[in-house]
């Protein structure tokens, strides 16, 4: 009977503690503070770089807290595999004070869920809208960009 009793409990524990390793790893150490923030540039993945990407650049305060909140409460998932990243040219997401970058988060692709750490992908999640979804709903007008961020037609 003791022994059934200190397998039930060992079970117990283990269940509890796999629950556990899914913790939630904030994406940032530190906070972003939106008021630091004056704008971000969002620029989309990039074909064919004679046509260059999409890019918006969100001034909206409204818009910047939204971003910001989206990657401050992110949570940082397990390092994703080779076979988890699809071959794709990856989309920047650019956080400026005043003209100086002070943050920038690279995504396989437009899908931000896999985001690039230093040399690693890694699955990340969000509390509410991505920031892809906000990059979507954001009233900032659609430019086009070339390899060095400047803006060009589209030919």
């Amino acid at each position: 009977m003791r022994k059934n009793k200190m397998m039930i409990l060992l079970f117990s524990v283990l269940f509890i503690l796999s629950g556990c390793s899914s913790s939630n790893v904030p994406l940032l150490d530190d906070k972003i503070n939106p008021d630091d923030i004056d704008r971000i540039q969002v620029v989309l993945a990039m074909g064919n770089p004679d046509y260059g990407a999409d890019s918006k650049i969100i001034t909206d305060r409204g818009e910047i807290q939204s971003m910001v909140e989206a990657f401050n409460y992110a949570s940082l998932g397990e390092q994703a595999t080779r076979d988890d990243v699809p071959p794709s040219f990856n989309s920047m997401y650019l956080f400026f004070s005043d003209d100086l970058l002070i943050h920038q988060f690279y995504f396989n692709g437009n899908y931000t869920g896999l985001i690039h750490l230093n040399t690693t992908w890694h699955f990340v999640s969000y509390v509410d809208r991505t920031p892809f979804q906000l990059y979507q709903e954001s009233i900032a007008p659609v430019i086009v960009v070339d390899l060095d961020f400047n803006e060009m037609e589209r030919p």
